[in-house]
């Protein structure tokens, strides 16, 4: 694991080398500035608490995710495939494990610091409702918490479908289906079959169910522990992909 931050600082520095970097991070603010300012703008028709703003401004976090998770995910392993340079990646005195780990942190942490900027939406909302003392600052961190946690699991999945391609189209659309099937696909399962036995387990691994626990300040151990492990597992899966190469 000595490698990974060696790894880790390759990937950013090609994140920010990249214009794509760029246009998917004035994307995401773009439509989360939306999204906030027609909060706005319904907490002033209603007179509604600044907590409804949040917890709606966190409820739409799965539009953004829909394209913005695939387009920094998509290149990570395909790009590397069509330009031959896995191969002179994988001769270097790293683990298969360890390239996977860079490349899912480095997705991780540039995630993380598109929705960090978002936090200047926060700090409107502060100067909008009067001060430090109108705002809880617990449902508003636990909600930044639950984007991180959903978003890295959705990431790894986006890191699987890129080592499974050279195209990096491909490998966007398999992660933008497979984003959309666990996000919407799931929530469409769960409305349809509540009150049955699919229902409540569809509720159980249901996105907007933890993103509206998280946004109200709940923060559950089971939840964290079933995205944490989910995540582990696509990386392990990710990393046979990748070892499956030596087997050709």
């Amino acid at each position: 694991m000595r490698n990974v931050p060696t790894l880790l600082r390759r990937e950013m520095n090609a994140c920010f080398a990249s214009v794509l970097g760029y246009v998917v991070l004035v994307f995401l603010l773009v439509v989360m500035g939306f999204v906030f300012c027609s909060s706005i703008a319904d907490l002033l028709a209603s007179g509604t608490t600044q907590i409804t703003v949040m917890r709606r401004f966190f409820y739409w976090f799965w539009l953004p995710s829909l394209f913005v998770i695939p387009a920094i995910t998509m290149r990570l392993l395909a790009e590397e495939k069509r330009s031959g340079t896995i191969e002179m990646l994988m001769t270097a005195p790293v683990t298969d494990f360890e390239v996977v780990l860079a490349k899912w942190l480095g997705a991780v942490v540039l995630y993380g610091l598109m929705w960090g900027l978002t936090g200047l939406y926060v700090l409107i909302l502060r100067k909008f409702t009067g001060g430090l003392t109108s705002l809880d600052f617990g449902p508003i961190a636990s909600g930044y918490l639950g984007v991180l946690l959903i978003g890295q699991f959705l990431i790894a999945v986006g890191v699987l479908t890129s080592s499974l391609t050279k195209n990096q189209v491909v490998a966007f659309l398999i992660s933008f289906a497979l984003v959309f099937l666990f996000v919407i696909g799931i929530w469409f399962g769960e409305y349809f079959a509540r009150g049955t036995t699919f229902g409540k387990l569809f509720e159980y691994i249901s996105c907007f169910t933890h993103m509206e626990e998280f946004a109200r300040g709940i923060v559950d151990v089971r939840t964290v522990v079933l995205y944490l492990s989910a995540s582990f597992w696509v990386l392990f899966v990710t990393t046979r992909v990748v070892e499956s190469r030596k087997w050709r």
